[in-house]
């Protein structure tokens, strides 16, 4: 159990053809120091971005080396390794976040809930949300669009999340709401959210990678470039600001489910 984690967050160009994404990686961690680092985290589809085309075309071989390739660098560098990968299961496709232990087991997969635009013709959704242990932290897991749910974040948080990360593929014009939304879900929820971005002139993913603390403080952001943004999170600012202000405990479901009449501003009983 630690009451700090140190988090390393890839932020890749996608522009770039499939085998110089294993490349890139290689080249970037190698630059980098990962020492004492617990979590690795990269984009949503981080290996094969979003040309569905390409994607639609990969053979079973292929899905299984990015699998492999990121089980061997959460080895290698003794890390843990969160990462936006493809999926392909009895025919259906998903834009899935990976969870690598740092002995390269595969200990959690998360599927994309919330669809967004043409990956609603193409994806498979998910139907849970993900939650797992890392250090005796408990950690949310989400893609990009599943920011804009509150409920989603919140049902993470009421189930013990401490820390929310979404690997993600946001796209211009809408960067500053991307940075609003991690905000409010960080504050809300009092606990530390990280939003690890892509970015691509070509289909202007916004890149901005940003972390933001219980009290929706930023500590950490990036601008438009390939780079890679190191955090670390303390467990008792979590517990502090949940203290001071004790949102969790004052939710009430009944009363949200209930049916609203419009015309009279009523609720029905």
């Amino acid at each position: 159990m630690s009451d700090k984690l140190k988090t390393a967050c890839v932020q890749l160009n996608y522009k770039d053809g499939l085998e110089s994404y294993y490349n890139k990686i290689n080249n970037i961690l190698n630059k980098s120091n990962l020492k004492d680092t617990d979590i690795l985290c990269f984009p949503e589809s981080c290996i094969h971005g979003f040309d569905y085309e390409v994607i639609s075309n990969l053979k079973e071989k292929e899905i299984q080396k990015q699998i492999q390739f990121f089980k061997d660098l959460a080895e290698g560098y003794d890390v843990h390794v969160v990462a936006g990968l493809i999926e392909k299961t009895r025919g259906n496709y998903y834009s899935s976040a990976l969870t690598f232990q740092n002995d390269g087991e595969l200990i959690h997969t998360y599927r994309k809930v919330h669809l967004w635009d043409k990956e609603k013709d193409f994806f498979t959704p998910g139907s849970s949300i993900g939650l797992f242990d890392i250090k005796g932290w408990n950690i949310g897991l989400g893609l990009c669009a599943d920011l804009g749910f509150p409920e989603f974040s919140r049902s993470a948080a009421l189930n013990g999340a401490e820390f929310l990360i979404f690997p993600s593929a946001w796209r211009e014009p809408y960067d500053k709401l991307w940075k609003q939304m991690i905000t409010a879900r960080a504050s809300e929820n009092q606990a530390y959210v990280l939003g690890v971005n892509a970015l691509d002139s070509k289909n202007d993913y916004c890149g901005k990678t940003v972390a933001i603390d219980p009290s929706g403080e930023t500590i950490g952001e990036l601008e438009k470039k390939e780079d890679v943004l190191f955090i670390e999170i303390d467990k008792q600012k979590v517990l502090d600001r949940r203290k001071e202000i004790d949102w969790l405990s004052m939710v009430k479901p009944e009363v949200y489910r209930k049916k609203l009449n419009v015309r009279t501003g009523q609720r029905d009983k």
